[in-house]
């Protein structure tokens, strides 16, 4: 049953692995860094910001939906699994 039940959650939890990911790029890249910074500076809302995360993930071939990063946003917001990167922390905290 144990077994079950920790497979359960590793399937619906899956989308953590590709935004671990991405946020692996995103820490590695500073192009990705600026635009993201830009945007949140030009006054980009929560779900624009959603919509251009995502989209940047696509780009380097990894998927994940909005609910995925809603809940990654939530849980980073509440201090639980960090997933996303430290500089994406830090601007989802002004959104």
């Amino acid at each position: 049953m144990l077994r079950s039940v920790r497979e359960e959650l590793m399937h619906s939890r899956a989308f953590e692995a590709e935004m671990r990911k991405f946020a692996e790029i995103v820490s590695k890249n500073a192009a990705l860094q600026k635009q993201l910074q830009a945007a949140v500076d030009g006054g980009i809302d929560r779900k624009g910001f959603q919509d251009l995360y995502i989209r940047l993930a696509v780009e380097h071939g990894i998927q994940f939906t909005a609910d995925q990063m809603e809940i990654a946003m939530q849980e980073q917001k509440q201090g639980k699994d960090k997933i996303l990167p430290l500089m994406v922390q830090k601007l989802i905290s002004v959104l």
